[in-house]
This record gives structure tokens, sequence and C-alpha cells, in this order.
């Protein structure tokens, strides 16, 4: 397997899309919630070290009308 040599972010943002009809359609609404460091919501956008936004995403999919985003 080859490894790429591209220029990669080491650090990452983590958001929560929130569905509150539970429906993950076009057209539906859907709030979008950045996550901390500790995977609670925050009011702005916070930069997390890659490893730990993943672990984080890990944790937090899985919900019921929601979407876990690393960005």
């Amino acid at each position: 397997m080859a490894i790429s040599k591209a220029p990669r972010c080491e650090i990452r943002c983590l958001v929560m899309h929130i569905y509150p009809d539970g429906i993950k359609a076009y057209g539906h609404e859907r709030i979008t919630q950045p996550i901390g460091r500790r995977g609670k919501p925050i009011k702005k956008l916070r930069y997390l070290p890659m490893a730990r936004a993943h672990a984080l995403a890990r944790k937090l999919q899985g919900r019921f009308g929601t979407t876990v985003s690393v960005v």
C-alpha cells in the first residue's frame, strides 16, 4: 500500500448535525452544533488534534437523528 506524500492537517473541527424531525433528507430542518474537546456542545468552532476528533466522533455516532462530521 502506498503512503500519500500530500500535506495533511493534524488539527480538525468536530461538528454534530441534529435533525429535530428525525428525517435526514433534503428540505428538512438541520441544526449544526460545534463540539468541543470534552464532547460537549460549544458556541463556535474549535480545533482539536485529529486523533481526538475522530475518537469523539466514534463515541458520538449512532444517536438517533444526528450525524457527526470531522471537518
